[in-house]
């Protein structure tokens, strides 16, 4: 393991004042009563940075306001969808991380009903909806990778793989990917929904098919299912780097879809670094050391690039600077290397003087319809996730499994 970040204690000092503005921002956010129950951008997820913060400083959170609504989550569970954006996968998620977080009380049966309840639902050969994470199939995988931790996943878990082997692309050479399904709302081209779109970013793409398999691998009746899916689109994923990346130090390596040469951003959601991390923990866990080499070689490739090549508007997790702080850093966790974390350490004094400069406004979410800065207490754009991340960057001891939610570990 690398060492932690070295932040000045001029830096700690502001990161921590700055954990504790969010916390109460949050807190009066939930307060008003006006959420809805989602992880990505609603109580689940407000109530997961809460938690975080109260094991950072148990002094910042309003106790009352957290367990009113967390008992409000759990009494309308019965109520939400079943994706993980603003559904059933996400908020089970987060309960199931609260669950574990204590294992001396932890209650095995508590979410028994959810097991059985996806297990059923998911149950369709070929699977017939959306495949990535956000909407569709790939976004049970956390709750799955969760649950498994603690009891057996496999019949769920299995569930899942039966799901992507239905609905992958076998290749003759042995590569295996996943095309965008012709009525996907994220589907670039909507022109002509048959011809096969490959999507290359983490959230909505290959890269995300790949995370999802990999706690599968570690499950011994699906380890030989898991295995064959994760190699073919590994070997694929490799094959589809931009042609232009290695000539140019800006250019990204990989762009939004594959048969195409653009320059993607630098984010969770699409970009260089959330490839090179799914590339690395697929070759650890493979014991693949091919799939590192190139996943390194991605990750130092962006340390090249700076806020106006990457794309950087905001702070959040999704697309922001303190996104790019956190993933640099886990990317230095798995490929312990002085460039990655000296380019974490880059975007934590980035984002420190961008708030010096503006104060909470400089977290704001942009929002691309209005084109405006907008206030965002939600985890994936907003304060929340952007509170976990300066927790998880400050504190070496955290634990940053909570990043699981998002397919990055």
């Amino acid at each position: 393991m690398s060492e932690h970040l070295f932040i000045t204690d001029n830096q700690r000092r502001e990161i921590a004042a700055i954990i504790s503005l969010l916390a109460g921002r949050v807190s009066d956010n939930l307060k008003s009563g006006e959420e809805q129950n989602g992880l990505l951008s609603g109580i689940a997820g407000q109530l997961l940075f809460l938690f975080k913060a109260h094991q950072f400083d148990e002094n910042i959170v309003d106790e009352e306001v957290f367990g009113e609504k967390l008992e409000e989550l759990q009494e309308q569970l019965t109520d939400q969808s079943f994706e993980l954006s603003n559904g059933l996968a996400g908020q089970a998620w987060v309960l199931e991380y609260f669950n574990q977080a204590d294992q001396e009380d932890y209650d095995p049966e508590l979410l028994n009903e959810v097991d059985e309840l996806f297990t059923e639902a998911l149950n369709h050969n070929p699977w017939p909806g959306e495949i990535e994470m956000v909407l569709g199939l790939c976004g049970y995988a956390p709750y799955a990778s969760r649950r498994a931790k603690c009891s057996d996943q496999h019949k769920l878990y299995g569930t899942i793989i039966t799901g992507l082997e239905s609905t992958a692309t076998y290749f003759d050479n042995g590569h295996i990917a996943w095309s965008q399904p012709a009525e996907s709302v994220y589907r670039f081209d909507t022109d002509d929904k048959e011809k096969p779109e490959f999507n290359l970013g983490l959230a909505h793409g290959v890269p995300g098919m790949i995370a999802a398999l990999l706690p599968a691998y570690r499950i011994p009746e699906l380890k030989e299912r898991a295995e064959k899916l994760l190699s073919g689109a590994c070997e694929w994923l490799i094959t589809h780097q931009n042609s232009a990346s290695g000539k140019d130090a800006e250019h990204s390596c990989y762009g939004s879809c594959a048969g195409t040469e653009t320059h993607s951003r630098l984010g969770w959601c699409y970009g260089d670094l959330t490839i090179a991390m799914i590339l690395a923990r697929a070759g650890q866990a493979l014991d693949r050391p091919s799939y590192v080499d190139h996943a390194l070689e991605v990750a130092l490739h962006a340390t090249k690039r700076d806020a106006e090549n990457a794309y950087i508007n905001d702070a959040g997790v999704c697309h922001g600077f303190v996104g790019l702080a956190l993933i640099f850093n886990l990317l230095n966790e798995l490929m312990p290397h002085p460039k990655l974390k000296a380019r974490s350490i880059y975007w934590v004094e980035y984002g420190l003087q961008k708030f010096r400069e503006g104060g909470i406004e400089s977290l704001y979410s942009y929002n691309g319809v209005t084109k405006e800065h907008e206030e965002e207490f939600g985890f994936l754009m907003g304060y929340s996730g952007i509170g976990c991340a300066l927790i998880s960057l400050l504190n070496k001891d955290d634990d940053t499994s909570w990043t699981e939610c998002l397919l990055m570990s």
